[in-house]
């Protein structure tokens, strides 16, 4: 392999697994009791660490009770 003098492009392209999911974008929720897989907030089901992704951005904020998308905003 050829030296292009460019250092920092191996570290731009490393991925991180999701260690929430363990890398499968999916995750089992027990809210409300049953088991049930849903698209893992963290890595918003890409299986690949976001850095600095918030996943309970879209709940803060918002009134009491839960989000803005659940069944009681129908």
């Amino acid at each position: 392999m050829a030296d292009n003098g460019t250092t920092d492009a191996p570290e731009q392209e490393r991925t991180v697994p999701c260690p929430p999911c363990r890398g499968t974008g999916r995750i089992v929720s027990r809210l409300g009791g049953s088991a049930s897989t849903v698209t893992c907030p963290w890595c918003e089901g890409t299986g690949v660490l976001i850095p600095g992704h918030d996943a309970q951005r879209r709940h803060k904020g918002s009134k009491p009770g839960g989000g803005d998308d659940g069944p009681a905003a129908a």
